[in-house]
């Protein structure tokens, strides 16, 4: 893949008020990638209305005939799979017709291994395990239910990181990549993703909390770090006859921030 640094932009009004700017984490001859921030959509979803879309976007550029995405060989838009909107990380997309097949098909067949790190309180001594609770549709609510009668399949390994006192480091490992499917398992399996109140009581973190004797000073005091602490770092590739490399989305500087506030006082004070 390229290691020159490239990026793809939008102006103000595509994906906010502002304009913006993300390098690409991959640039392959088939296939390109960003590191998306929690709150983007990956494409136009009911559950996701509301929100800037970048799919939408690249669409809207790709109309406009935007010379950035002619040189870097973008035909159309081609997604290959769906990254929740409330999760940051790898979203990758083809570049042609014929790549979305290939991708496409590989992730209907379990080729492509997604990895995630998700801060956590947890709830079990275990430090490796696997849910494989199938999945399906709230017929009302906007959420995802477990159901052994009309669930889907899926599959999600746990693995335990490290830890910073009453916090923890994991790693989450999946083939299908259903929606909702890592912060639900991981709830099941009682794992408080910090930052989630959807499925657990995962709360936030604040450095008050956390360093003894401190004081946020006037107004309201904000979180460490804003969204959902689960993050897609890595996407890789197990197509037969098709070598491609892995592609790493590093952490979001708030998180990274955020575990190195948790390793200086040692995860707060429980």
């Amino acid at each position: 893949m390229s290691t020159k640094k490239e990026f793809i932009s939008f102006p103000p009004g595509y994906l906010g008020s502002r304009p913006e700017k993300f390098p690409l984490i991959a640039n392959d001859e088939g296939l390109f990638a960003i590191n998306k921030p929690a709150g983007l959509a990956s494409f136009q979803h009911e559950w996701s209305l509301g929100k800037p879309d970048i799919s939408m976007a690249l669409r809207r550029e790709l109309l406009n005939e935007k010379p950035q995405l002619k040189k870097l060989g973008i035909e159309g838009l081609y997604r290959a799979y769906n990254l929740d909107s409330e999760l940051s990380g790898a979203l990758v997309f083809a570049k042609n017709e014929e790549f979305e097949k290939i991708l496409k098909n590989a992730v209907g067949s379990s080729q492509l291994v997604f990895r995630f790190h998700l801060l956590v309180k947890a709830e079990t001594e275990d430090r490796e395990f696997v849910c494989d609770l199938p999945l399906m549709n709230h017929h009302q609510a906007k959420r995802m239910i477990v159901s052994h009668r009309s669930g889907k399949k899926c599959e999600t390994r746990f693995r335990f990181l490290r830890g910073f006192g009453q916090y923890q480091l994991w790693e989450a490992e999946t083939t299908s990549l259903r929606v909702h499917q890592v912060r639900v398992h991981a709830a099941e399996r009682g794992l408080n993703i910090v930052g989630e109140d959807f499925y657990s009581d995962g709360e936030e973190i604040y450095l008050s909390r956390i360093k003894r004797d401190y004081m946020s000073g006037r107004g309201r005091e904000k979180p460490l770090y804003g969204s959902l602490c689960v993050h897609l770092v890595e996407v890789e590739f197990r197509i037969p006859d098709l070598k491609l490399e892995s592609i790493l989305a590093p952490l979001p500087s708030r998180f990274e921030t955020l575990l190195k506030r948790l390793d200086e006082y040692r995860g707060g004070r429980g």
